[in-house]
């Protein structure tokens, strides 16, 4: 099967995500779609042919957001964290962590899969470094935590 360089961009151009409903823009970059099943190989006395493998633990790794700043995406993502901030102690009690669903959209923005992650929290938001002397992009960083999306 050859891969074009229309199919190679459409995979990777462009995505959208929303948690508990709230709309929280588009990104330039997503780390951490990843599932590892951890299995576990356990040797039984008298098999010398092979070692029976048995399910393990499933991981999924953090999901790490980042693109430049804007006004209207950047006020969503603080919006959705203040929230997020105040029932953050009795988390339990408000429902615990909501859904988030990543969309990513080709480059004529036809949507070509979905992710939707459980249980999601806030793990970190980074800002910004401020430099007056450099000429950056002001760049933000979301990190989520999760329960999976298998």
């Amino acid at each position: 099967m050859a891969i074009t360089l229309n199919t190679m961009l459409a995979l990777t151009a462009r995505f959208h995500v929303t948690v508990e409903g709230m709309d929280l823009g588009g990104w330039a970059r997503c780390q951490g779609l990843e599932v590892k099943f951890n299995s576990k190989a356990q040797p039984e006395g008298g098999n010398y042919q092979y070692e029976t493998i048995l399910p393990g633990e499933i991981k999924y790794s953090n999901v790490v957001l980042q693109r430049a700043i804007n006004k209207n995406d950047t006020e969503l993502v603080l919006s959705w964290l203040r929230q997020r901030a105040e029932t953050w102690v009795n988390a339990s009690a408000s429902g615990g962590g909501g859904t988030a669903t990543i969309v990513l959209f080709d480059s004529r923005g036809t949507e070509v899969t979905r992710w939707m992650l459980r249980n999601v929290y806030p793990e970190s938001w980074k800002g910004p470094d401020l430099d007056a002397m450099s000429a950056g992009v002001a760049m933000e960083q979301l990190v989520l935590v999760h329960e999976g999306f298998l």
